[in-house]
């Protein structure tokens, strides 16, 4: 009886074993910029064209800080945050790098408030909204500091982290902020209204020239499931790929599956916009990292390669 119990109890964890299918755990953030990993967890095709059986679990967060947790706590594989994070979290000794680039795009501070023509003009009572500490947003107020008031730190007590679609709504009711940082599509539907206008971006300095949405992953996915990620790499190469060469297919899909009510017209639109760019190669990684550990931010600066996992040595990033 025992050796039939035996053989029983290994055929049902065989059969468990074969019946397990491989999972990737996917977190992005609202935006435009996160796109290719909606797209990919949304149409498994594209993964599924690397690893047939593999399922997707898919999580939407508010804030790099809170996709960075999940990553190091291993609640997800592979998400999408600004470099920033990423660099702070390898710094600090975490098994986490970069694996892949995303988006280009802009990010612009948005106020109603007439008065408000520069950061310069903000009171100490004014708060605007950052997305989260250590967003790129944040690191553009620090350079607006740095400028205007010899400190990096001399406006961080103006900032609150709120999630996009909320900070939209709380400048538009004129409640609670006075100014969103915003990325598209979040731009464009603030500027439609007439009273909005834009008092810094990243465009306003050369320290600022970085990408501004990555994906990153730890170790325990990149080198504990190297095929699977091997897999999600491709399979997000191609949904870039797909973005670029088939906008209006892309602008459609996001229409039909992304919260809100933006058109297949207003998608292509912001897919379109000048400074939008997908694109694979994470770009001004170590200049980022070095102007970081500059500031105080980090205590040390990292290489590009120190930075990101092997699939992107020698991939045109830098």
């Amino acid at each position: 009886p025992y050796t039939t119990l035996f053989r029983s109890l290994t055929a049902a964890i065989v059969s468990t074993a074969a019946m397990a299918k491989d999972e990737v755990r996917v977190a992005a953030q609202f935006g435009l910029g996160y796109a290719p990993l909606f797209a990919m967890a949304k149409k498994p095709e594209f993964l599924h064209k690397y690893a047939p059986d593999a399922e997707i679990k898919f999580v939407q967060l508010t804030g790099g800080a809170a996709v960075r947790e999940a990553l190091l706590s291993d609640s997800v594989d592979i998400g999408g945050l600004a470099m920033l994070p990423v660099i702070q979290a390898w710094a600090k000794g975490a098994d986490m790098k970069i694996a892949l680039g995303l988006s280009d795009m802009p990010i612009q501070l948005i106020t109603w408030r007439p008065d408000l023509k520069s950061v310069k003009d903000l009171t100490p009572d004014d708060k605007v909204n950052v997305i989260s500490i250590g967003s790129p947003q944040t690191l553009v107020m620090k350079m607006a500091a740095m400028k205007y008031f010899g400190s990096p730190t001399a406006l961080d007590n103006r900032f609150v982290t709120m999630a996009h679609p909320d900070a939209v709504a709380a400048v538009i009711a004129k409640r609670g902020i006075v100014a969103e940082f915003a990325t598209p599509p979040y731009i464009r539907m603030l500027l439609k209204h007439p009273e909005m206008h834009v008092i810094l971006s990243n465009k306003d300095f050369a320290e600022a020239d970085f990408m501004l949405i990555c994906a990153a992953a730890g170790k325990r996915f990149a080198e504990g499931k190297p095929k699977l990620y091997a897999a999600t790499i491709s399979a997000l190469k191609d949904v870039i790929e797909w973005m670029n060469t088939k906008p209006e297919e892309a602008a459609a899909f996001f229409a039909a599956n992304q919260p809100g009510h933006l058109s297949a017209a207003d998608w292509l639109a912001e897919m379109k916009q000048p400074g939008v760019h997908f694109n694979p190669a994470p770009r001004g990684l170590a200049n980022l990292s070095a102007f970081m550990a500059k500031i105080g931010v980090t205590k040390k600066a990292g290489t590009y390669e120190e930075l990101t996992w092997p699939n992107l040595h020698g991939a045109g990033g830098n």
